[in-house]
């Protein structure tokens, strides 16, 4: 009975961390460092968010984790972000930065973003610089440079808009592309 207790007890804190930090939306993309009295740091932090069947939704991880005191935002390094679905297989997002505030859903990343689906018809990957991740609709998009990579097929283009939960992706604009037999 203990033990359960426990158990409960550490997955109510987690997830009270999580929804804290994947939870609230703002429209601020700043991802340098502020000169602010800082809260908490972390250093080889993941936070895991459970889907409704029990089995792990979105996992972040990130090499150092640092709360800003002054605007109570989380600045994210060297960070990646593991996406689970059933109808599109698993989507993994890294980039060299991140930055997430307290009342955002949306987490900013810059440097060198790089998207990687996994499914049955292959491996897709996009690459850019800047990229918003909402975490409620499991939208990411920029209006940055982007290019797509499918097999031996590319893309490029400016802007995209992927709901990776649905599998689907919509470049923008200035697309082009090659498409190699």
């Amino acid at each position: 009975m203990t033990r359960r207790l426990v158990t409960v007890l550490a997955v109510v804190a987690v997830a009270a961390l999580g929804y804290q930090l994947l939870g609230a939306r703002d429209e601020q993309f700043d991802t340098t460092d502020a000169d602010d009295e800082r809260g908490y740091y972390v250093i080889d932090a993941t936070l895991t968010e459970m889907g409704a069947d029990g089995r792990p939704r979105t996992v972040l991880r990130a090499a150092r984790a640092e709360q800003q005191v002054a605007d109570q935002s989380v600045l994210l390094t060297d960070l990646t972000v593991d996406y689970n679905t059933a109808e599109a297989g698993t989507w993994t997002l890294t980039a060299d930065r991140g930055r997430l505030l307290s009342n955002a859903t949306t987490l900013r990343l810059s440097g060198d973003v790089v998207i990687r689906g996994e499914e049955a018809r292959g491996t897709a990957v996009i690459r850019t610089d800047e990229l918003a991740y909402d975490s409620t609709t499991s939208v990411v998009q920029t209006a940055e440079p982007v290019t797509l990579q499918f097999g031996q097929h590319r893309l490029e283009g400016r802007g995209l808009r992927a709901a990776l939960k649905e599998g689907t992706l919509k470049l923008e604009s200035n697309v082009h592309g090659r498409f190699t037999p």
